[in-house]
């Protein structure tokens, strides 16, 4: 299991500022440094801060946000969307300006660091991951953020003539788990955005409001997907080690072992598996779409903390402290 430390965030909206703080007392105050990292919706605005290793001006973009129209504007409403033909609820230029002066594409390069944000092309219905060495990388950044219907998609033409649209990569892959995989790193953390759904029973009487509950039924379930395997894949390598142990307790020779795990061990190659760890949020403070400055205040030093209290497991995981030290 050869390379650095991978890392996956997921999407979220606003609640990508848990991931800011998570990242922030991992990099900026206790040293970690990821090789790997990739990013869907909002986590690949974070992805990309860290690529760029500028997390301080990912605070900067998160902390300057004084509300939704920082983010937004409305196009006159749902209705009026609806009836004149929009391709989404709101405008992003904000957004997407807001990108454009926190991302670059040289700086991202010079890291040497491996970025890959996802994408869904609207057109095919396929998964596009982007990498650190295409150009414009702000405007990937906001095709991964640009969830339908509430944002419009970024248009590209392709070699033959053929409009492209891109939207929310979490509509394929909520947390790009996969993504870090075929990257091979030693270890992923992964860090997602959104804590469990509220379940409590409510009346969607909008034909945009029940599309958007939609959505995000849909979305939550992806999540719980790409995520679903990792207690497999931990025990899975667990027991692979337990029984290599075992094996050289009886004294069997290097070829030995190697020939009887070699079954296990082939798969586990196959699979790309690595150990990985999943942060995230207990509850959420504010909606998806909801941009409220004391809010993300409160949820950056909320991704903090959760550090600091799952340190003890955290730092051995992330391979930087003995088990029981700091």
């Amino acid at each position: 299991m050869a390379g650095g430390l991978g890392l996956a965030l997921s999407g979220g909206g606003a609640h990508g500022a848990f991931q800011v703080g998570v990242l922030d007392e991992l990099i900026e105050r206790r040293g970690v440094d990821f090789e790997t990292v990739v990013g869907t919706s909002t986590g690949a605005i974070q992805a990309a801060g860290v690529a760029q290793n500028d997390i301080a001006r990912l605070l900067d973009l998160w902390t300057g946000i004084r509300g939704n129209d920082d983010i937004y504007r409305s196009r006159g409403g749902e209705l009026w969307a609806v009836i004149t033909g929009k391709d989404s609820m709101f405008s992003t230029g904000p957004l997407r300006e807001l990108l454009h002066k926190t991302f670059d594409d040289a700086k991202i390069r010079a890291t040497g660091k491996n970025l890959r944000l996802a994408v869904a092309n609207l057109t095919n219905g396929q998964l596009r991951i982007v990498g650190e060495n295409t150009d414009n990388i702000a405007d990937w950044v906001y095709a991964s953020a640009a969830q339908p219907p509430a944002f419009p998609p970024f248009r590209t033409v392709d070699e033959n003539g053929q409009l492209e649209q891109w939207v929310d990569g979490g509509l394929r892959d909520v947390t790009p788990f996969r993504a870090a995989l075929r990257e091979k790193p030693r270890a992923i953390l992964a860090v997602r955005a959104e804590g469990p759904k509220d379940v409590e029973p409510k009346e969607y009487k909008s034909l945009v409001k029940i599309g958007l509950r939609s959505v995000d039924l849909l979305t939550e379930e992806v999540a719980d997907n790409d995520l679903g395997n990792v207690d497999l894949i931990n025990n899975l390598l667990q027991a692979e080690s337990k029984q290599r142990a075992e094996l050289e307790a009886l004294n069997l020779e290097p070829a030995q072992i190697a020939q009887v795990m070699e079954p296990l061990s082939s798969q586990i190659e196959r699979y790309n598996f690595v150990p990985t760890m999943v942060l995230r949020p207990p509850t959420n403070l504010h909606k998806t779409l909801e941009f409220v400055p004391e809010l993300i205040a409160e949820n950056i030093e909320r991704g903090r903390q959760i550090v600091r209290d799952n340190w003890d497991e955290l730092g051995p995981f992330l391979g930087l402290v003995e088990a029981g030290s700091e």
